[in-house]
């Protein structure tokens, strides 16, 4: 694994693209000396992916997301509807920034 700051990973991106891609090699990408994003070569990733989000966690993450609209949606939006409580929002987002502007 190596380990390179963001701005030469910017300069060097088509190296660091064909060394993760054709020799397997890993990459942690740095900003101000802390570690900020991992590269690897996209079938690990793939695997990755497949083990941490099985069918059946979605399964379990759609109903507690589901459990969730249906007891607390309302209070939430002030009982409007997601829909309204969102267009209330950005009214209300529009017309601070327009004031700002002024």
């Amino acid at each position: 694994m190596k380990t390179i700051s963001a701005l030469k990973a910017r300069s060097k991106l088509g190296t660091i693209l064909n060394e993760v891609s054709q020799d397997g090699e890993h990459y942690i990408i740095e900003r101000l000396s802390r570690p900020l994003v991992a590269v690897l070569p996209i079938n690990e990733y793939q695997s990755l992916f497949k083990q941490s989000v099985s069918k059946k966690n979605k399964e379990e993450l759609l109903q507690a997301l589901s459990t969730f609209r249906k007891k607390y949606g309302k209070q939430l939006s002030g009982r409007k509807g997601t829909t309204n409580f969102l267009h209330e929002m950005r009214a209300n987002r529009t017309k601070f920034l327009t004031k700002l502007l002024k």
